[in-house]
């Protein structure tokens, strides 16, 4: 199996434990605070039944994991996070923050904290997070722990370009080293969803934003491959997902999301109408053509076209391994009439892509649905 961060199993609890120890004693701290560290911090299997312990394994050798506490309703803590000393310097701990980062925003966690000894507390400076706070540590000559917290909101910025080229010199390294983990992971998939169909899309590197500017280069992939990218945890952590969407709003300022059907690859998420670039977003002169692919996925999704509004601001969300151009579309009709005629339109459809339409008044709204974090962040800075 290839390099992957997943859900670790209570029967790994011993695993984890065994890493924790190791990995905190490369510090070298006091013989006797050590002993003292491993008879009381003991991972169980009902600690990783109850709260999220991702675990990075690479050729099935565990080397790190973390574990996320929600605290409250917008607030998750994470409890450790550890990896062992012979895979320092490979990235992992960076990994494994970032995948961290992104079970709190699916937890709908606006925020992280942690509590880091000073070992550790310029790592997580260094990927944003700022003290507010410390304590006292238990270990003798040992800095004070440093209390630090993180802002998960995903940033937004207004564009006046896009400007996307195809990079057809290189194939993507992820899916030509890993191609038969991809095929393997590609079947339970289409066992569990017949209606998945492996064409090809288009995956980000090389992005800048530059002023109002978004620029970047994109390679052709499977859709099997960037399946197994998602479901593995990002491990190419070069490459970003990039897609268009529109975020259709009503004569009074409300806003229309979709909820994605059962026989899509993101079945039950709510978000605004939107979708991977593929090969008909490729111009003859290479460039690629977000908006163009943007206009497609509204009509195939809502039934409405780009001109039966008026477009407004061109936004980024930069939201970790996703990256959202979204284009503002304003209709000239009320949130009702716009969801009802969406409810028609996918009505006389055999497999439409959306299952309902929701009208969004509030990031309240947002509540009872599952809404990835830079549809909440657009909501919000849309609506407040």
């Amino acid at each position: 199996m290839p390099l992957r961060i997943e859900r670790a199993q209570t029967s790994q609890a011993t695993v984890l434990t065994n890493i924790m120890h190791i990995a905190k004693g490369h510090w070298g701290y006091d013989p006797e605070d050590m002993k003292e560290f491993r008879e009381h911090w003991q991972i169980t299997p009902e600690m990783i039944e109850k709260d999220p312990f991702l675990i990075v394994l690479e050729n099935e050798q565990p080397l790190g994991f973390a574990r996320i506490i929600q605290e409250a309703e917008q607030m998750c803590l994470l409890d450790c996070l550890f990896v062992l000393p012979q895979a320092h310097g490979k990235g992992y701990g960076t990994w494994l923050l970032e995948a961290a980062e992104e079970v709190a925003k699916s937890q709908q966690c606006t925020s992280m904290r942690l509590e880091s000894d000073a070992h550790a507390a310029p790592f997580y400076a260094r990927h944003g997070y700022h003290a507010t706070g410390s304590r006292p540590s238990a270990f003798k000559q040992s800095g004070p722990i440093q209390l630090m917290e993180k802002d998960l909101s995903p940033p937004i910025y207004r564009l006046n370009t896009v400007d996307l080229h195809l990079n057809t010199s290189e194939p993507w390294q992820f899916e030509e080293e890993n191609a038969q983990a991809i095929k393997v992971n590609w079947q339970t998939l289409v066992t569990e969803n017949p209606d998945l169909w492996d064409g090809k899309v288009l995956s980000l590197y090389n992005y800048s934003i530059h002023g109002n500017g978004f620029s970047g280069r994109l390679v052709e992939v499977n859709y099997s491959a960037f399946l197994a990218w998602r479901d593995w945890g990002f491990p190419d952590r070069g490459a970003k997902n990039l897609f268009g969407c529109v975020v259709l709003r009503s004569k009074e300022g409300h806003l229309i999301f979709g909820k994605m059907a059962s026989n899509t690859a993101t079945a039950g998420l709510v978000y605004p109408p939107g979708g991977n670039l593929d090969l008909n977003d490729i111009r003859s002169d290479g460039t690629v053509d977000i908006f163009g692919s943007i206009a497609r996925e509204l009509e195939e999704e809502t039934g409405f076209k780009i001109e039966d509004g008026e477009l407004g601001d061109i936004l980024v969300i930069n939201d970790g391994p996703r990256i959202a151009i979204a284009r503002i579309l304003t209709l000239p009709l009320s949130a009702d009439t716009i969801r009802a005629k969406i409810s028609h339109f996918n009505a006389n459809l055999e497999n439409p892509e959306l299952e309902d339409a929701f009208v969004i008044t509030s990031t309240a709204d947002l509540q009872a649905h599952r809404v990835p974090p830079y549809a909440k962040a657009l909501t919000a800075h849309l609506l407040n």
